[in-house]
């Protein structure tokens, strides 16, 4: 049963909605649907608890920046008695199509500092994670690690809004059945995520 859903961004209000900021939409989309969140504060992260049929289920967003996420976590797991089996990840990858999901069970941070940066504080990648898809890269971006920023740290384009919207749709619908401790299903519906609307 997951007892920690964290979802990763940048926490500054600038970095409010761009695309490497997706798992905090996902988290507000989320707590925002199910209308029953107690807001709350810790040392590295923002949180809202949920009531759920097998305890407390708590959204969290670091307050780190993505590259240091693992240190929210870490704080989280210790403060909600937590394993790294009760915790599930929601992020933003650029190498995924935008509006696929994707969801494992476990796995290699996949080139994803945040990812990078909680598994390297809990000592592996024991836990499951939801991957939504930014990607690709524009042609022309420059080469290496600054293009990447660069497109991150973008914004979505307004016609890619729609595809956005309903990716997060999704996300939550998937999340609502981690929550009802249904992963098959939600690893289901999440890995046949259609990212084209009216199809």
């Amino acid at each position: 049963m997951v007892k920690i859903i964290c979802g990763l961004g940048n926490h500054p209000a600038e970095y409010q909605h761009t695309r490497h900021n997706l798992g905090f939409d996902i988290i507000d989309r989320l707590a925002k649907t199910i209308g029953s969140a107690r807001p709350g504060r810790a040392v590295w992260f923002d949180y809202a608890t949920i009531p759920a049929k097998g305890g407390d289920i708590h959204l969290i967003k670091p307050l780190t920046f993505v590259n240091r996420s693992g240190i929210a976590v870490v704080e989280a797991m210790e403060m909600f008695g937590a394993g790294p089996s009760e915790l599930f990840v929601i992020t933003d990858d650029f190498n995924l199509p935008l509006g696929t999901l994707r969801i494992r069970t476990r796995g290699s941070a996949g080139g994803h500092h945040g990812l990078e940066s909680i598994i390297a504080e809990l000592g592996g990648g024991e836990f499951p994670r939801l991957r939504a898809g930014i990607g690709p890269l524009p042609e022309g971006a420059p080469a290496g690690e600054q293009g990447v920023i660069g497109f991150v740290l973008g914004r979505f384009r307004a016609e890619e809004e729609e595809i956005v919207s309903r990716m997060i749709s999704q996300a939550v619908e998937a999340m609502e059945l981690v929550i009802a401790d249904r992963l098959d299903a939600a690893i289901q519906l999440a890995n046949s995520a259609n990212p084209t609307p009216g199809e």
